[in-house]
């Protein structure tokens, strides 16, 4: 009968223990403050478009001021929202360590085409949202111009973007578009002295593979400096102007 008495006392004084822990803990966790911010550009090895000082700025132009704030008392939502508020960030993610660091990770739009026309100089990201220009780093993407004017058109060319960019044998060999007054489009390769006539931007898988197939089978016969145009824009067909 002792035994048993004294066995629930050992179990009820370790309970009383465990609270007492806990309770002390969430103490002394409330009154931890923020001892140092740190801002981490998660994706930086692959795009440098944003730095660390200029999520810190934004915090600072909206009077979100973390150092010495109780860690209990930091707003995260805000904090992310903020960070988030930047052109160049797709993602951001605050969280706080029991030593009072404060860690805002944030991670940037991928960009994958480049505009440059009458209405605006810019890049559109993997979701086909604009973003700016960064003033550190240009992405290595190809680029699109000429009389881009309206939705239709940037939405062709980030399908086209897309689909140039997920080749890899296509992303080393086009580096411009270029759309005519009477929305034809013609694409510049990144090595040759040619053109490649793609006419209005319908059926652009086939037209591309029917590129790609010439590539494969006829330039290396007749050498990639005999022509001076490739024109896709027929059906079934590949037209092409030897140079003078």
């Amino acid at each position: 009968m002792i035994k048993k008495i004294l066995s629930v006392l050992a179990v009820l004084l370790t309970l009383s223990y465990i609270v007492f822990a806990m309770i002390t803990y969430a103490d002394k966790e409330s009154d931890v403050r923020c001892k140092k911010v740190v801002v981490v550009v998660k994706d930086s090895t692959d795009h440098r478009f944003v730095r660390a000082a200029e999520i810190r700025n934004i915090l600072q132009t909206k009077n979100i001021k973390l150092v010495g704030k109780r860690l209990t008392d930091i707003d995260y939502s805000s904090v992310e929202a903020a960070a988030a508020s930047h052109k160049f960030i797709s993602r951001a993610e605050c969280f706080s360590s029991p030593s009072g660091l404060v860690f805002i990770n944030v991670w940037q739009h991928v960009p994958v085409l480049r505009v440059m026309g009458d209405y605006g100089n810019y890049y559109l990201n993997q979701d086909g949202r604009k973003t700016g220009l960064s003033p550190y780093s240009a992405a290595d993407v190809v680029v699109a111009n000429g009389y881009i004017k309206d939705t239709s058109t940037i939405n062709n060319l980030f399908r086209m973007s897309r689909l140039l960019q997920e080749d890899p044998f296509w992303d080393a060999q086009i580096e411009q578009i270029y759309v005519e007054e009477n929305r034809e489009w013609v694409l510049i390769p990144r090595v040759g002295e040619y053109e490649v006539l793609l006419g209005l931007p319908d059926n652009l898988e086939g037209k591309m593979k029917r590129l790609r197939l010439f590539y494969r089978d006829a330039l290396p016969k007749v050498g990639w400096e005999r022509y001076s145009k490739i024109d896709l824009k027929f059906e079934n067909q590949i037209v092409c102007t030897k140079k003078e």
